[in-house]
Order: structure tokens, then C-alpha cells, then sequence
């Protein structure tokens, strides 16, 4: 059998001390796959609630804001 041209073209980069594909694969670049976890249910949630900041106007607390700025024109005939 004939040899392809793809492997040609990798035995002559490699006869000239070249970088060849297959010196490529399988390189994790310093990533530790053992090191990854998935995260709990508690972390997820955690993530969740720093993510989604609730406002903490709607909530039945009892506390209360007291504004002291002018009304607008407007909002004082109604008042």
C-alpha cells in the first residue's frame, strides 16, 4: 500500500526535528483532571443566591425606608 500524503508530510517534519501533530495530542497543558469536582447541592444553591440578589424591599421584615427629598410638582397636587 501507498503511504498518504498527510503521513508524508508528517515523517519529513519529523526527519527535519520539527513539531509533529501527533507530539501534540494528548496534552492536558497542566490541567489535573483528578483535581475537578462537581459541586454540591449547598454550593449550587449558594452560587444561586449570590447570583440572584434578592431585593430586600419585599421582605416582610417591618423595617421601612423614610425618603426626605422634594416632591415633584406632579406628585405634590396628588398628595
Amino acid at each position: 500500500m501507498s503511504v498518504s500524503k498527510a503521513k508524508k508530510a508528517r515523517q519529513k517534519l519529523a526527519q527535519q526535528g520539527r513539531m509533529t501533530p501527533d507530539m501534540l495530542r494528548g496534552s492536558w497543558q497542566g490541567i489535573n483532571p483528578m483535581g475537578k469536582r462537581t459541586p454540591t447541592l449547598q454550593e449550587k444553591q449558594e452560587k444561586l443566591n449570590r447570583k440572584h440578589r434578592r431585593n430586600h424591599a419585599s421582605y416582610s421584615d417591618g423595617s421601612f425606608c423614610i425618603y426626605k427629598g422634594r416632591l415633584r410638582d406632579g406628585l405634590a397636587d396628588v398628595m
